[in-house]
């Protein structure tokens, strides 16, 4: 059995339960915070029902802007010095270098800035949601022009508070949060696809074909290049304990919001193995058997069924409360094609290797702290540390692994 959703209902795996930071006991419930956006985009181990919006339609529509992606980093011209490029600081206009290290983390996510560099918008567009993406091509444009190194996200910052009143102010703010409502505004803008399908899918198809289905459906209604970048499918599979059968949902994700484990010190796959290891829903939490027609004892397990271009990673550093965090070193893959996803993949047999591209670090505590970005130049290949307005020179990759990693940004290779 399948459970799916129209365009406009929850995309989320509802069932989720909630998990401590620490990968504790699964009794108690958490939700995300109430002010993250269109929550289903961002898979979060933790989190409890979200939500789903579709986007304003954008005159763009999908065709053209892949069009748009012909156009790389090396199509500027000859004189530029290209191995310099990029390599641009952000002023701190108050409290905002979480902002300044999503900024920079995304500014080396190869495809998305290609396509950037290439837009001409009008600031006189419709939705709030358009203005902000006229004004994150043009900081991009001149981030990457030769002979520039600090620029002022003034602007920016300015349309994005007009959209998200939370960020009006000068307060500090989670990166992470900020990465889900940015995302979530740029794919809005560009999202040309329409709603109001529903959809219905025979039960004797096989997982994978079910699968395919709803992504094909799913596309349809969320058509962006943000889209294509950023978004996997993943499964979630229900067993009923007591007569055996089994349904599966399949759920969009744009990012994987993974718990830490207790131990100091951890490899990443740890923290993978706590986000996909099978879980019983027991008690309170026991949902209702469909065959059975009764609340059953469960076993829920989640596997990734479609993988993305670009896979972002959360480590679940902060309480939900925020009222501490946990200072575990995390050992994650920094090389070339070194993280190897196969093996939390729906389909067996596969390799899916991805390679480091960029960090957000969050150094300090909750009660105040800084972030800077570690971006790896797509033309040098070399590792810098951009800490608001200030570029460090080519940084070892010995430096990358720390306590502070907050939000991983893989490609896939």
């Amino acid at each position: 059995m399948i459970h799916l959703r129209t365009a406009d209902t929850d995309f989320s795996v509802a069932q989720t339960l909630a998990r401590s930071g620490t990968g504790s006991s699964s009794t108690a419930r958490s939700v995300l915070p109430p002010m993250t956006p269109t929550s289903s985009r961002y898979w979060d181990r933790d989190s409890g029902t979200s939500r789903s919006s579709i986007g304003t339609s954008s005159a763009l529509n999908s065709s053209s802007l892949k069009h748009n992606l012909d156009d790389g980093y090396k199509s500027a011209s000859s004189s530029r010095d290209e191995k310099s490029e990029g390599l641009c600081g952000l002023r701190n206009i108050g409290n905002t270098c979480f902002m300044n290290s999503v900024i920079q983390c995304l500014s080396h996510t190869q495809e998305l800035t290609r396509f950037l560099r290439s837009h001409h918008g009008s600031r006189s567009l419709s939705t709030k949601d358009q203005q902000i993406l006229h004004e994150f091509a043009k900081l991009i444009q001149e981030m990457w022009t030769s002979n520039v190194h600090t620029v002022t996200p003034m602007e920016l910052k300015r349309a994005f508070s007009t959209k998200h009143r939370m960020y009006s102010d000068y307060n500090q703010q989670d990166a992470q949060e900020f990465l889900r409502f940015f995302l979530d505004s740029l794919h809005s803008a560009l999202n040309s696809g329409v709603k109001g399908e529903t959809l219905n899918i025979d039960d004797n198809l096989s997982d994978n074909k079910k699968a395919d289905l709803t992504w094909e459906w799913y596309t349809r209604h969320e058509n962006s290049l943000v889209r294509d970048l950023f978004v996997g499918q993943l499964k979630s599979t229900l067993k009923c304990t007591t007569c055996g059968n089994t349904s599966v949902t399949f759920d969009p994700f744009w990012d994987l919001s993974v718990p830490l484990p207790s131990s100091s010190r951890c490899k990443l796959d740890a923290c993978l193995d706590l986000f996909i290891r099978e879980e019983v829903l027991d008690g309170d939490e026991m949902p209702t058997c469909a065959k059975c027609k009764t609340r059953r004892k469960c076993t829920k397990s989640f596997t990734i069924q479609r993988f993305p271009k670009y896979l972002v990673i959360h480590l679940k550093r902060f309480s939900e409360t925020r009222w501490s965090k946990l200072s575990n070193i995390v050992e994650f893959p920094t090389s070339d094609s070194e993280l190897n996803m196969g093996s939390y993949g729906a389909n067996s047999n596969s390799n899916v290797h991805y390679s480091l591209y960029a960090i957000s670090n969050h150094m300090g505590s909750t009660a105040g702290g800084h972030y800077v970005a570690l971006c790896k130049h797509p033309v040098s290949r070399k590792w810098h540390e951009f800490n608001d307005n200030i570029v460090s020179d080519a940084l070892s990759e010995n430096h990358l692994v720390s306590s502070s990693a907050y939000i991983l940004f893989y490609e896939r290779t």
